[in-house]
């Protein structure tokens, strides 16, 4: 099985793998299926056929004897999680992590794909493979990261700059003090009239 491109490889295998548990994939794949030359490629070499007039009377995809053959070579699915836990558990660095599989004989770029139960093949193309993205992490295009945006100062405010915090100071209006004064009746005799006082209230007595 060539393919120029590695994902229609990977794609063309997790066909295969669908086909072999048993799902069903309706023939012929439409004409503006961005997958259709897969299909068209997997056919002309023999992995998968036509399975004419199935019961509810229309056509689907079928494997091969060649792609039974082919697809049995590479998936094992029985224990695939626990190895892959396993694995998990090493904390070893992407390169190790595919190294570790070609030891045990496992083709690092089939592996994942074929045995990560979430990967499909009418996705992978858009969504990727999660078990696939473990192993070659350190080979995947950086993440496009957003634009930062300018950092709130303080907190709401509706974005529209740093909150500022008033301080009001109160100033407290005291009442004058009056202190009592005695008014001297016998002085202002003497004197001749009034004394006007110093203060504000004045006691009489």
């Amino acid at each position: 099985m060539q393919f120029a491109d590695p994902r229609a490889r990977g794609a063309a295998y997790l066909i295969l793998r669908h086909l072999y548990d048993g799902d069903i994939i309706e023939w012929p794949i439409p004409d503006d299926h961005p997958m259709r030359p897969i299909f068209a490629q997997l056919e002309a070499e023999g992995y998968v056929a036509r399975w004419d007039r199935v019961w509810p009377l229309h056509d689907r995809y079928r494997l091969t004897e060649k792609g039974i053959a082919t697809i049995e070579q590479v998936y094992r699915p029985a224990g695939a999680q626990a190895f892959f836990d396993d694995i998990r558990r090493r904390n070893m660095p992407p390169p190790q992590r595919r190294a570790f599989l070609q030891q045990q004989g496992l083709d690092a770029g089939l592996w994942p794909l074929l045995h990560d139960p979430s990967t499909h093949w009418s996705t992978f193309g858009q969504t990727g493979a999660r078990w696939h993205h473990f192993f070659w992490e350190d080979q995947m295009p950086p993440r496009r990261r957003r634009r930062d945006r300018p950092m709130k100062m303080g907190g709401g405010g509706g974005g529209r700059g740093p909150r500022v915090h008033h301080v009001v100071h109160h100033v407290v209006h005291h009442r004058p003090i009056h202190h009592p004064h005695v008014h001297d009746l016998d002085r202002e005799a003497d004197v001749g009239g009034p004394i006007a006082p110093v203060t504000g209230d004045y006691d009489v007595s």
